[in-house]
């Protein structure tokens, strides 16, 4: 399991109540009052569980994949600092808050099932773990992992999207006021709101590349194990995995591309606040 570590991480913590590293070793993730395995009568009922050895395989592979999800998560509480920063300068010249979260909602997307070329299944970021209603006990254990880690790529997702609706809602109050901030003489003009000149955030992930500063990167590539199964509980099993893997590689490309997205937007927002008012000179922020 390899990655490429982050240059520098948050300095704020992600909420412990969500991700708890001490839960994947808890033994609360059995569901179960006792160990079915130490009663050899009990054996034969479960011919086609997962064997211990998976069960340990599963648990090892899975239990490293917090990590990356607690970086993408403390680099989107930066990220959500900056773009707030954004919206904060363009509150300020207009006089009036920025709409952003009128119609949010927070939809799950399905993906249908495809393959790459060697054969392996690839079901997208919005794979859901198989259902634990009739797994044997190895598998549901290692399932409730899975679970847990779905989970919190869900919170990462939705943090994304609210961070994403922020840029949009500056983005829709630059396009759509082409007579500058106010669009009225400043001696005229009286604001809606009282809103503060902000702070800017301070920290090198949200350094633009130039001449002189090292851009950050904040790209993280988790690999794969792979390994041969027969017992189509392992299967599915694994199937999930490749999935959360993707996922994790896919969040991070977003996350990317986001941090380059507010790097335009606040250059947008800048160009806005000086415009003349009353000047038709139309910034079109969502090119």
């Amino acid at each position: 399991m390899a990655f490429l570590t982050l240059a520098v991480l948050a300095s704020a913590a992600a909420d412990p109540t969500v991700f708890d590293p001490k839960v994947l070793q808890s033994t609360q993730l059995r569901g179960l009052g006792s160990d079915p395995f130490s009663e050899p009568e009990r054996e034969n009922r479960w011919l086609k569980d997962i064997s211990t050895s998976t069960k340990n395989y599963f648990k090892k592979v899975l239990a490293p994949l917090q990590t990356p999800i607690v970086q993408e998560f403390q680099v989107l509480t930066i990220l959500e600092s900056y773009v707030n920063y954004t919206m904060d300068k363009v509150e300020n010249a207009t006089g009036y808050a920025v709409i952003w979260n009128r119609t949010h909602r927070m939809l799950m997307e399905e993906t249908e099932e495809t393959f790459d070329a060697s054969g392996r299944s690839l079901y997208g970021r919005r794979r859901r773990p198989i259902g634990e209603k009739n797994l044997p006990p190895r598998a549901r254990y290692i399932n409730k992992i899975l679970m847990y880690l779905n989970k919190e790529m869900d919170l990462l997702w939705n943090y994304n999207t609210i961070i994403d609706r922020k840029r949009w809602g500056v983005g829709n109050t630059i396009t759509s006021s082409p007579y500058g901030p106010h669009g009225e003489h400043p001696e005229r003009w009286r604001a809606n709101g009282s809103f503060p000149v902000p702070i800017a955030p301070n920290h090198t992930i949200l350094l633009q590349e130039s001449a002189d500063v090292q851009q950050t990167k904040i790209k993280l590539r988790v690999k794969a194990d792979e390994k041969k199964f027969t017992n189509k509980y392992a299967l599915q099993l694994q199937a999930d995995y490749y999935s959360l893997v993707d996922n994790i590689n896919d969040a991070s490309e977003k996350i990317s591309d986001l941090r380059n997205r507010l790097w335009k937007m606040n250059d947008f927002a800048d160009q806005f606040i000086v415009l003349p008012s009353g000047v038709w000179n139309k910034i079109d922020a969502q090119v």
